[in-house]
């Protein structure tokens, strides 16, 4: 996406881009229908897409994005990059760079400021660092934003937490192109001379990787063009004794390589350019890269801030510029941190992660991790104190997938309403069978039920392999007791293998409780009534907000409601056309405003011409 320089979006395509292609490709173990699929590939992404634009340079792009779903490896998406030069001709001092906004998160910001803008990025909350072994930059909070109001009640064992940004963000190198980059002498690029005796690497090829800018998050199109300008670099480079500290250990690995402006990555964290180059690409050839989108629970764990990153302090700050790693385990305080003098949090001190955190993979370090395990098809290597490398991480640019554990696939689940108006859900046990040479046997389910999908999760009950308590003629049928007519409701089935692995939560399906609808029209009830400015109920519901709801009650399978004002004014029409005994209403008026205080009256005339009318009572 590229901004004006107000940070408004404007046109991309057939400007900056020409799209010829897209192309989605699932590779799901379970069809939609229950069944195993015959097809499914274990050593490929469960979803794939690909598209393929082209550009004025004459440059054909194909970037393929690959997602899984199961723990450990379901935070973060892996792109492959193909560019291909389709002139007759060479191009030469040619740059890639990858342009992102990082701020974590529109839900905290939108709980503490009531809005989402790139101005509020510049606002102390946030800031940008970049992690030297693992060839990632990133965004963190600066203490995670507790909720002011939830927070004791969203940190409870099974919710979504009580930090409404607990969120870093970023991007992984995972793999450049080195083949193709210019040799000194082939490029038009002016080095300094004090830059000259450590840019250049055994191949006089420029040291990688070119570009690693802080900025602010309006990205306008002659904002970007700076950082590609082969005569006017944006990005220092390591080069100085004081850089040296940093790398005594490593045999000066980052010496000539970009330097992170970590002196904006407080006072402008949440824009970042990370670009290679200069290229030299012979007409027809191709040139490959590839990155990972990573998201942890945080910046780090407790045990990470014995390692240090670049960034996390204020502009202005001397050199080294190097921090400790933070957590949501235990907050730190340095010099040149700002104000508050804090970074980090207690949090999970006194209260449990996340139920959606996998406690194996919990920060963006860890993600990173395993999106180079994914990558390189290797064993997982911990990147706190070893260098990885990009350049040579897979022979060709094309990574290996190849996942060391592959769990059983949740079961697809269906949910349905009975005479008693208990949820009914139902699944079959056709994962049971599911094989690969890297997944161990089947063992038992746990069903779930939630108000919201964020959580609590609750258990409904564990159930073992064909349970005679819920088996039925080759199929798993569970009652929820505890569903309510007007409920709305979440449900999930986890599957969990022999050795205490679980599936993901593949499978989560909305439900609203409801009873069959009446055969013959009669009394029409309207709950609650009065409303007194809030029906009190908690949870969600997706079509509206649930705390306004009121509900039509007796009504037959296909009737129309009409609302009146005190004054016989038309309020709203609602068509009821569902085996369902009620109909949800959220005081939104056919004018699409919000229902003021005051008396109301209703009729609903079913198909066969009954009537049934009421009144009911708002008070805000």
């Amino acid at each position: 996406a590229v901004t004006d320089n107000n940070g408004n979006a404007t046109q991309v395509e057939n400007v900056y881009s020409y799209p010829i292609s897209i192309e989605r490709i699932e590779n799901y173990p379970v069809l939609s229908n229950g069944d195993l699929n015959p097809d499914y590939n274990p050593d490929e992404a469960e979803e794939i897409i690909i598209a393929k634009w082209g550009t004025p340079l004459g440059v054909e792009v194909t970037r393929t994005s690959r997602a899984w779903s199961f723990p450990k490896h379901n935070s973060y998406i892996i792109y492959e990059y193909e560019l291909k030069n389709t002139n007759s001709s060479t191009l030469e001092d040619a740059f890639v760079a990858w342009g992102y906004g990082f701020c974590t998160s529109m839900f905290g910001y939108e709980r503490k400021y009531n809005r989402w803008a790139e101005a509020d990025t510049r606002s102390s909350d946030q800031f940008a660092r970049y992690d030297l072994k693992r060839y990632m930059t990133y965004n963190h909070d600066r203490i995670g934003k507790p909720d002011t109001i939830f927070f004791d009640l969203w940190s409870r064992p099974g919710d979504r937490g009580g930090l409404n940004s607990p969120q870093a963000a970023g991007l992984v190198m995972l793999y450049y192109d080195y083949d193709h980059l210019a040799v000194r002498g082939e490029t038009n690029l002016y080095v300094s001379p004090s830059d000259s005796g450590v840019v250049w690497d055994e191949n006089n090829k420029l040291k990688q990787p070119w570009l690693n800018r802080y900025e602010n998050c309006n990205l306008y199109p002659t904002k970007l063009q700076t950082w590609l300008d082969p005569l006017n670099r944006k990005s220092s480079v390591f080069k100085s004794r004081t850089d040296s500290i940093y790398f005594s250990d490593d045999n000066y690995y980052w010496i000539g390589r970009a330097k992170p402006s970590q002196t904006l990555g407080w006072s402008q964290p949440a824009g970042h350019g990370y670009g290679f180059g200069p290229y030299k690409l012979p007409a027809g050839e191709t040139m490959r890269f590839a990155v990972a989108e990573v998201v942890g629970y945080g910046p780090g764990v407790a045990s990470d801030s014995i390692y240090m990153d670049l960034g996390g302090g204020l502009r202005g700050e001397p050199e080294p510029y190097l921090h400790p790693v933070p957590s949501w385990y235990k907050a730190l305080t340095y010099p040149y941190v700002g104000t508050p003098p804090v970074i980090g949090s207690d949090y999970l001190q006194n209260h449990p992660l996340p139920w959606y955190v996998d406690p194996e993979v919990v920060s963006i370090r860890d993600v990173a991790d395993r999106a180079i395990q994914m990558f390189t098809g290797k064993p997982l290597v911990k990147h706190d104190t070893l260098q990885y490398e990009p350049r040579n991480s897979v022979p060709d640019g094309h990574g290996i997938y190849s996942p060391e554990n592959i769990p059983i696939p949740a079961p697809v689940i269906f949910v349905e309403n009975t005479q008693a108006a208990v949820n009914k859900i139902m699944w079959g046990p056709q994962v049971e069978e599911f094989t690969t040479p890297r997944t161990v046997g089947f063992n038992y389910y746990l069903a779930l039920r939630a108000t919201h999908p964020l959580g609590p999760w609750t258990l409904i009950d564990s159930i073992g392999k064909r349970d005679p308590r819920y088996f039925f003629d080759s199929l798993y049928v569970l009652l929820d007791s505890a569903s309510n007519i007007g409920d709305f409701c979440y449900y999930a089935v986890v599957s969990v293998d022999s050795l205490g692995g679980k599936s993901g939560m593949t499978n989560i399906t909305p439900h609203e409780t409801q009873a069959p609808a009446v055969t013959k029209l009669g009394k029409v009830y309207v709950v609650p009534n009065p409303l007194v400015v809030t029906n009190g109920l908690t949870g969600s519901d997706p079509n509206g907000e649930v705390t306004d709801r009121l509900q039509f009650y007796g009504l037959t399978e296909n009737c129309t409601i009409k609302i009146f004002s005190y004054s016989g004014q038309l309020i709203q029409t609602i068509e009821h056309n569902q085996d369902a005994v009620n109909n949800p209403w959220y005081q939104i008026s056919r004018n699409n405003q919000i229902l003021a205080s005051g008396v109301y009256f209703f009729v609903v005339e079913d198909k066969s011409g009954a009537k049934a009318t009421g009144k009911f009572v708002i008070i805000h």
